[in-house]
Formats: structure tokens, sequence, C-alpha cells
């Protein structure tokens, strides 16, 4: 039986899209009907750049009958309030991560998709990549044995001529939001449960850019086990983004844990790689792996799901908790809070 096409629109024009959308040509049960964005002009330029048939207002996206689900790719503080009309207009929402700038934010929307039924998941691509469960597998008796610690670290240096969003307090830039939900996603993904403490410390304004925003952080998550991750982020300070994963019996190391495609797993005197690469199936077209959360929604939309049973509601929560754990311990506030 021929698959249900699944209908999108992209409601936003971030940046993003210029990655995003190489996983979405890779797709080929979906039709990206519109775009909208603040302005008509960049509207119509990123139509016109991605081959997309229209560019429409928001408004006009919100009121439109034949889209299925938009994609929302803008600043986290504009995250909420269109996913909002999305979902009471009857639409599923992907939206891009942090799905809110606080858990606060994550529930409205949330109760929303439960009172409107429909689908809404924040779109933390890493859980999609097939080499997580890979990795997921070789965790237990039948691998490394139980998981005692975990090392992780997202962080780069960003130009010192780097304007946007990352520096703009107003758009809640900084690390934490940006890179450093991927650490707390990972554990959580490792763990399969929310830390029973977590601690760190935040630097800004040490830099001279004087910037104020958070440049980097290091925080541990304690578990109920004993068990501890020990996380990084930082757009100022260039460090690997690997992830080591300690057990009793052995360790996994995870080049790239946010968009991985291999892993090395050590036990012993034993050593196996595994490897999952991205498909390309468009020549000159690299995507990074975005298909795979791309194709995703179109399954469980097809199915009815309303809530991901791999990317669920609660784990969006839990992150966001985590990460307003951390911004009030350091007394860390957007202006707009």
């Amino acid at each position: 039986m021929e698959k249900k096409e699944i209908r999108w629109g992209l409601l936003g024009a971030g940046i993003i899209l210029d990655r995003w959308m190489k996983g979405a040509r890779q797709v080929e049960d979906m039709n990206i009907v519109a775009i909208s964005s603040r302005t008509m002009e960049t509207a119509k330029k990123m139509a016109e750049r991605f081959d997309i048939p229209e560019a429409i207002t928001y408004d006009e996206m919100i009121a439109r009958n034949d889209i299925d689900v938009v994609y929302i790719p803008v600043p986290h503080p504009g995250h909420k309030e269109p996913a909002i009309r999305a979902m009471n207009s009857g639409k599923s929402v992907l939206v891009e991560k942090p799905a809110g700038v606080g858990a606060a934010e994550a529930e409205e929307m949330i109760a929303r998709a439960k009172k409107n039924n429909v689908f809404f998941m924040e779109a933390v691509w890493t859980r999609f990549f097939p080499i997580i469960d890979m990795i997921k597998a070789r965790i237990g008796e039948k691998g490394i044995g139980e998981v005692r610690a975990m090392h992780s670290s997202f962080a780069y240096r960003i130009p010192d001529d780097c304007g946007g969003r990352l520096v703009d307090p107003a758009t809640a830039g900084g690390g934490l939001l940006d890179v450093g939900v991927y650490n707390l996603h990972f554990s959580r993904m490792i763990f399969e449960k929310d830390p029973v403490a977590l601690t760190g410390l935040m630097s800004m304004n040490t830099d001279h850019l004087h910037l104020m925003v958070d440049e980097q952080e290091s925080y541990i998550a304690q578990y109920d086990n004993g068990a501890l991750s020990v996380m990084t982020n930082a757009i100022r300070t260039e460090i690997p983004d690997t992830a080591y994963i300690y057990g009793t019996k052995g360790r996994i190391i995870v080049p790239s844990f946010w968009k991985p495609s291999e892993a090395q797993v050590i036990i012993g005197d034993q050593e196996e790689t595994i490897k999952a690469p991205v498909p390309q199936k468009i020549e000159g077209v690299e995507d990074e792996g975005y298909q795979f959360e791309i194709a995703y929604v179109n399954d469980c939309l097809r199915k009815g799901i309303k809530e991901s049973p791999l990317m669920p509601w609660e784990a969006t929560l839990s992150v966001l908790k985590q990460c307003d754990k951390l911004r009030n311990d350091w007394n860390y506030k957007y202006p707009f809070e």
C-alpha cells in the first residue's frame, strides 16, 4: 500500500533550515506546502531557495487546512505562541529544541496538544539516529554492564564578530539552551531516568567580548544508584563533542554524540566499532541525519500517535526543569522573564 503523503508547513525561517531541508529532501513521503516568516521578504527568499511552492504569512499558515504538521525553526522565545496557535487550529507540531525557554512554556504546549488531540514533539533529532538504539543494546549484562559514569561535552568557539541570537539575551542566547540541552537529553537517553541531584557552575561576562549570555557551563547529575554524569557546554571554548559511557564491564565512546553515526565499544580486551551512516539519496545533498526525525514524525502521524514513545513529553519537561534548576541556582534570567 502506498504511504499517505504528509503535508508540512514551515512556520518560521530560521537559519537551521539550511541544514534541516537537506534531510527533508531525503524523505520521499512528505510535501512541504508553504513557508512563512516574520517578513514576507524572508519567506519569499527561503521559498525560492528551497523550491517551496508558497510563501505566506504566519496567520495564513495557521488558517490553512491543507497542512498536517508545522515545523517551528525560530529562536527559543518564539516557540510557544506559534506552536499553540497551530495546535488550536488542529495542526500537529514539531518544534525545535528546546521546546520552550523553560518548563512552564513546555507544559502549556503539552496541555494544548492534549486538549486539541494533536501530535506535539520537541525536535531532539539525536534520539532518532539508528545508532542510539545500537548503543543502548550494548548497555547491561550483554554489554558494558551497569552504567556508573558518563562524560559528555558539546562546546565550540564562536568568532569574535559573531552576532545574532547566540549572543543576545533577548533571544535566550548562550550555551545552555543552545547546546547544553543535548548533554542533558543524551544523559537521559542513556540512564533512562531523571537525576536525583544536579549542580554546576556557569561563566558569564568573563570573555573580552563581555557577553551577557552564558559562555560556558559544567554540571554534574547524580542518579539514584550513585552514577554520575559530568557535562560541559560552551559557545566560546572549543571542546571535542564526544560522549564517554563507563560501565561496570567496559565503556562506549561516541564521537559527535549529538549526531552520532558510529561508536566504539570496549569490553576487556575486546573492541568493537559499530556504524550506522546517514543514507544519502540525492547527489550533492549531504544530510547530517535530520531525515530520521522527519521520517519518524511522518510515521507517527500516519499511525495517529499524539505523543512520541521515543521522545515523550516527560523527557522534554525533565530536561527543561533541569535547565530551570541550573539557571535558578546561578540566578541567571533572560530580560523577558
